[in-house]
């Protein structure tokens, strides 16, 4: 079966006229000519059938090169700042979590949000943007930070998310 296979994948190539040779551990290729002669005859008897299948493989190629561009793609993120802060009656300040995104377009759309929160900490600047100015509360505790990046719909009106998370502890450094 896997010498039919092979054949016929080189029938598509035009190579047939190659010796296959086939052992025991798997194939190998040699690349001497079976019978000179016939193949020339056969390149020469073939030329415009072999130039019209030319086009459709490079068509195939390229379709297959620039299909990344034309399918929308999957956002990725990580989140940067501190693991740890001050509470603000020890004074502890405001800080900054900044986002990497990956594959983002025109009209992404950045959703934070607290999964848990001990610390009272709560957002000293709107939602929305790629990073967050956190005002870390009065407290002891820690807080799960969550951002959900949302890439708008394509042509086929399916967007693209993707989730990240990070952990920040608040006490009395």
């Amino acid at each position: 079966m896997k010498n039919s296979t092979l054949m016929n994948f080189l029938g598509c190539l035009h190579i047939r006229d190659y010796n296959l040779l086939v052992e025991e551990n798997g194939f190998k290729m040699d690349f001497s000519k079976t019978n000179r002669s016939q193949g020339i005859r056969d390149s020469i008897g073939n030329t415009s059938e072999k130039k019209s299948k030319i086009p459709g493989y490079l068509l195939l190629v390229a379709l297959f090169f620039f299909t990344n561009f034309l399918i929308a793609q999957q956002p990725a993120c990580n989140l940067n700042g501190v693991l740890e802060a001050k509470r603000l009656r020890d004074g502890g300040q405001n800080f900054v979590i900044n986002s990497e995104v990956l594959r983002s377009v025109p009209g992404t759309i950045y959703r934070w949000e607290f999964k848990s929160n001990t610390s009272a900490a709560t957002f000293a600047t709107p939602n929305g943007t790629p990073s967050i100015t956190i005002n870390p509360g009065n407290k002891n505790g820690n807080f799960n930070l969550k951002l959900t990046v949302i890439n708008p719909p394509d042509s086929r009106g399916a967007s693209k998310t993707c989730s990240c998370t990070k952990s920040v502890s608040i006490g009395n450094l």
